[in-house]
């Protein structure tokens, strides 16, 4: 899987050459996750003496669990759960609440869509737009999604589709949250799941009635919530432990966090 780096990392974090002796905490995953460590590094190398660097490198939550285990990385950048398929000897620390909205494109402005309208588009009974109520499209359904290994994709296969629905569905797949934010705003016609912190340029429909929001992530009112963390080979140890102990404790933290997701 290519990975994407955050240049904004780059730019905010790595203007200078480390010292000699300086610490570097090196992560890698989730680009999502990665975008909320970058805003909290920032303000973290502003808030203790003697900060660490951030070295961050984009992909996806399976990206980063395989470079945590590894070794390659100090800790990999998750959008889910641990789960029974992963390395065994990992440790999960959440950073934040984040939530999986069910999108479509701004042309497309759909109120919302049950549990049972999902499963018909899953198993192919549901094709057209025209058999969604809402919609004023006439035109075939364009399914997008990543890849089932993916925390989205994982998040989106357990919480929004039913282990009895058989499945014809072929979703376009992209790379990465951001590649499918980007295809989903650029075609009409395209059904899919985007972070709740993506969603700027798209449609937001509700899903059973609910919406996907923050609040209702923080009620539990939205069955899509899924934890945005680090994974490590055992306990969080030295920098990295106290970076991660700063996210939980800080105030300037949970205000950064609450910019877009629900902290903890």
């Amino acid at each position: 899987m290519r990975r994407v780096a955050l240049l904004a990392v780059l730019g905010a974090l790595l203007l200078a050459a480390p010292a000699r002796g300086e610490t570097t905490i090196t992560m890698s995953g989730s680009v999502v996750t990665g975008a909320l460590v970058a805003d909290l590094a920032y303000f973290y190398r502003h808030d203790v003496p003697d900060p660490p660097q951030f070295a961050l490198t984009g992909g996806v939550s399976t990206t980063g669990i395989a470079d945590a285990q590894r070794g390659i990385s100090d800790a990999g950048l998750v959008a889910r759960d641990l789960g029974p398929g992963d390395p065994p000897g990992l440790v999960s620390t959440r950073i934040a609440r984040s939530g999986l909205c069910l999108v479509t494109n701004r042309a497309n402005p759909v109120p919302g869509i049950t549990r049972a309208q999902i499963q018909d588009i899953v198993a192919g009974r549901v094709t057209n737009w025209s058999q969604i109520p809402g919609s004023k499209r006439t035109d075939a359904i364009v399914p997008v999604g990543l890849g089932p290994t993916t925390g989205s994709g994982q998040v989106f296969q357990s919480v929004f589709v039913d282990d009895a629905t058989p499945s014809v569905y072929r979703p376009v797949t992209l790379p990465s949250d951001t590649a499918l934010r980007d295809y989903i705003a650029q075609t009409p016609a395209a059904f899919g799941y985007a972070d709740i912190a993506l969603t700027g340029l798209l449609h937001v429909l509700a899903y059973n009635g609910v919406a996907c929001t923050r609040g209702t992530i923080a009620s539990g009112a939205y069955p899509g919530a899924r934890p945005l963390g680090v994974v490590t080979r055992g306990r969080p140890r030295g920098a990295l432990a106290r970076f991660l102990r700063w996210t939980r404790t800080s105030r300037t933290a949970r205000r950064v966090i609450a910019k877009r997701y629900v902290p903890r």
